[in-house]
């Protein structure tokens, strides 16, 4: 599907005077893609607490979502932790706590700290290198006590929320950087496989996905360590330096064909998502990579979708339309799951 937006190579001038024209004509072709669209909580209710905290996780799970995620790193006594960097340093006090334990680079890593010493952690809104808050309208508190939690207690948490309310939620832990663990001298793949298994979360028709950015960590999930459980390649881009993946090659019909014979969905970032060609030419059109991923049957899960980050010249609507619509994408995941939920029932 493609949509036409009129005068969008006017100087100076963004998507944003045609969107009201865009929205309506994605509305129209609503009824062309009824499927189920997930909503995944990035970070759990990041947008709203400091992520991947048990608090977040417990907030995320009242506002509704299909899936809340969990990126999952190892610590010095092999415990597995949940946190989205390697890194403590742009979410903890870590600085404060122990001023003496970074490495010659002056980064501070899980890896480097046990279980017990990361519980005296104070998890607060992710700052950048310079100290500065990432959006700086999100949580503000400065009193509360957020902790570091281990992935194990994750996993109990929502186990637990989904038995009492009789819901079924599911888990989307990331593997983070597994070479690089693998370096570090631990397997973050199996310790993260081995806990989706003791909860029962590990087998074909678990409510659950696992990610990676390296498509050869999933390839020998599946060939060496015999996962059953559904499997989504992360999509960046080479320069990000996730991984060995060449992702220009994974954009291609062999590289999503091959990728296909392993995993049962891609996680795409919004900026591969449309044709940029058709773009300059005020067009709005599925880039053709995207054709390849619905030949081969696989699910697309972009992210992200956060409120206050939006793609320069789209509305939050038009956003959620075009992903549905026009790249037939099977979800996305989120910041802020109350407006893409909104949407989704609006727009059944």
């Amino acid at each position: 599907m493609e949509v036409l937006v009129p005068s969008l190579r006017q100087k100076g001038r963004r998507m944003k005077a045609h969107i009201a024209t865009l929205a309506f004509v994605l509305l129209l072709a609503q009824t062309a893609n009824a499927k189920v669209f997930d909503i995944i909580a990035h970070r759990g209710a990041s947008g709203y607490l400091p992520e991947h905290t048990l608090e977040a996780t417990t907030l995320a799970f009242a506002l509704g979502p299909d899936f809340i995620e969990q990126d999952v790193v190892i610590s010095r006594d092999d415990v597995a932790i949940v946190l989205h960097d390697i890194h403590l340093d742009t979410v903890t006090d870590v600085k404060t706590r122990f001023p003496d334990r970074a490495r010659e680079d002056g980064r501070y890593y899980v890896r480097d700290f046990t279980l017990q010493e990361l519980k005296t952690l104070s998890v607060h809104e992710r700052h950048d290198m310079n100290d500065k808050p990432v959006y700086k309208d999100r949580y503000r508190g400065t009193k509360g006590q957020f902790s570091i939690a281990t992935f194990e207690e994750h996993l109990e948490l929502i186990t637990e929320l989904n038995r009492q309310f009789g819901k079924d939620i599911g888990v989307y832990p990331e593997i983070k950087s597994p070479s690089w663990h693998r370096k570090e001298g631990v397997d973050a793949s199996k310790i993260v496989i081995d806990t989706l298994t003791d909860f029962s979360l590990a087998t074909e028709d678990a409510n659950s996905y696992v990610q990676c950015f390296d498509f050869d960590e999933l390839k020998r999930l599946r060939d060496s360590l015999h996962y059953k459980g559904k499997l989504v390649l992360l999509i960046g881009e080479n320069s990000w330096n996730e991984s060995s993946t060449d992702y220009d090659w994974v954009r291609t019909e062999m590289g999503i064909k091959e990728v296909a014979e392993y995993v049962n969905g891609v996680g795409p970032w919004l900026g591969q998502l449309l044709d940029k060609r058709a773009l300059e030419s005020g067009r709005i059109k599925a880039a053709r990579w995207i054709s390849y991923v619905h030949d081969n049957a696989l699910v697309i899960h972009p992210f992200t979708y956060r409120k206050d980050d939006l793609p320069p010249g789209m509305d939050s609507d038009t956003l959620l339309l075009t992903l549905k619509n026009i790249v037939q994408a099977d979800g996305v995941f989120t910041d802020h799951v109350p407006p893409v939920a909104t949407w989704r029932r609006q727009s059944q």
